[in-house]
């Protein structure tokens, strides 16, 4: 009896985390659609769009948790269109300057939703630390050990930044875990932090099978 109510217990631990994680990675696209739609005045097209391309974000999150990340298979995935995307989700509400450097690059074997929940909260955090009129860059490149996103912020460093919540790593760990992905985070010597996801080349899984 004891066994099965240890059981139930972390069935219903693991259901809060996940809960906590979706409700962490809804927060950043909830408040650009509420920052879009409050604000007065420009381009009512341009609003719609972004509006549009957050909600269409959000439905894919929900619908991959739901069914238990199902949806949400191992494919070929194209890294450089993913950090694209994410960053334009996160130019929507971020007070710094936020830009993209992409080198030719490979797509990668991982699961798309995943994979862009990940990039999202490193972002996140990034922009976080970077704060108002700094500057966070998202790389794309590739090298011997595999393809590489890396967000480098220009904020004052590891430890100095009051964590919102602790669900952001956490959640960007588990999801890189999820793609077969590696994740590490150091304080750039130059100052700021430079957080890395990378991944194997879809020409190698394949290969490999």
């Amino acid at each position: 009896m004891g066994a099965v109510l240890q059981d139930q217990g972390k069935v219903a631990g693991h259901s809060i985390d996940t809960v906590r994680a979706l409700l962490h990675d809804l927060r950043q696209p909830l408040a650009a659609i509420l920052l879009l739609a409050g604000t007065e005045g420009g381009d009512a097209g341009w609003k719609m769009d972004g509006i549009a391309g957050q909600a269409r974000w959000l439905a894919d999150l929900v619908d991959t948790v739901l069914s238990e990340a199902a949806a949400d298979e191992i494919e070929a995935t194209d890294v450089t269109l993913l950090a694209e995307a994410a960053v334009q989700r996160a130019r929507a509400t971020a007070a710094c300057e936020i830009t993209v450097q992409a080198e030719p690059a490979p797509d990668v074997w991982a699961r798309p939703v995943a994979l862009s929940r990940a990039l999202a909260c490193v972002v996140d955090n990034a922009v976080r630390a970077a704060g108002e009129g700094g500057h966070v860059r998202v790389c794309v490149r590739s090298d011997a050990d595999g393809v590489h996103l890396t967000v480098v912020d220009d904020g004052p460093g590891l430890g100095q930044v009051s964590p919102r919540t602790s669900l952001g790593l956490t959640t960007t760990r588990a999801m890189v875990a999820a793609c077969n992905g590696a994740f590490v985070i150091h304080t750039a010597r130059e100052g700021g932090v430079v957080a890395d996801i990378c991944l194997a080349p879809a020409a190698l899984r394949s290969v490999a099978s």
